[in-house]
């Protein structure tokens, strides 16, 4: 008895030992210099993927971690946008961001943007998907005063797709972990690198109910993955909650990983 209670004080020391080692390899990646501003696009390949609530999440924990500022793009719209999960009104149009005021300067671009949070200023405020060239044109206009750029792009034709994926440095393809919406962005992602063989997709599985299809433990080979919070779920379309700390942890491994593929496209 004493020595399986041994061997299992000792797994558990092991497991959180490994925790920390993560945690503090991804803080490192999320904190990480880079040379020139980095755009990171997430888009969905289904709907009600979360890919809202998980670009909110990224962007916040880059802001949190990082000493250069960033910058959230809303290219999704719809009244659960990014401004919604990040509690802000009276967020400038992308039209007034691209076609404003010249930009010459971070002092011009924090101007023509909102302050968020501490770090973090948005952009975008529309009922609906702006056109990807409006997109294109605010990003230009301000994105390289910013260190790292996060789009939340929504869900998009695959011209679309293929176009945000090739104007930024690594594209997250999120999906549900049920298996039509698995499949789909399975087939989103497998379409992008098929027309852009140099382009950094990764694919993000969010469970947005509780439990997981077991198929979805074997199935998900380059894929990252954010657990269900119910929390989260619960509070669509108003600021993000308090996270659940397995949910923080998937986020901050999700941040690092996409960062580390953007500082090396």
């Amino acid at each position: 008895m004493e020595a399986r209670t041994a061997d299992t004080l000792r797994a558990v020391l092991r497991g959180a030992g490994r925790g920390a080692q993560d945690a503090a390899a991804w803080d490192s990646a999320v904190r990480a210099p880079v040379g020139t501003s980095r755009r990171i696009t997430f888009l969905a390949a289904d709907g009600g993927t979360g890919t809202t609530t998980l670009a909110s999440a990224v962007a916040l924990a880059f802001a949190h971690r990082r000493t250069g500022p960033v910058l959230a793009l809303d290219a999704a719209g719809g009244p659960s946008a990014l401004r919604a999960r990040l509690g802000i009104e009276d967020v400038p149009p992308l039209d007034d961001v691209a076609y404003g005021a010249p930009v010459r300067s971070l002092a011009d671009a924090r101007e023509v943007t909102r302050d968020a949070r501490p770090g973090l200023h948005l952009a975008g405020a529309s009922a609906w998907a702006p056109h990807l060239s409006l997109w294109a044109d605010a990003a230009a206009a301000v994105g390289r005063f910013f260190e790292v750029v996060v789009t939340d792009a929504g869900r998009r034709t695959p011209d679309d797709a293929a176009r945000l994926a090739a104007e930024s440095h690594v594209t997250a393809v999120v999906a549900r972990t049920d298996a039509g919406s698995f499949a789909a962005g399975r087939a989103l992602a497998e379409a992008l690198r098929g027309v852009l063989p140099e382009a950094r997709v990764v694919p993000v599985l969010v469970a947005v109910a509780p439990g997981e299809p077991p198929f979805v433990h074997s199935a998900r080979p380059g894929a990252l993955a954010v657990p269900h919070d119910r929390t989260a779920a619960r509070s669509l379309g108003t600021p993000l909650p308090q996270l659940a700390a397995p949910t923080r942890a998937a986020v901050a491994q999700t941040a690092a990983h996409l960062l580390t593929e953007a500082r090396s496209a």
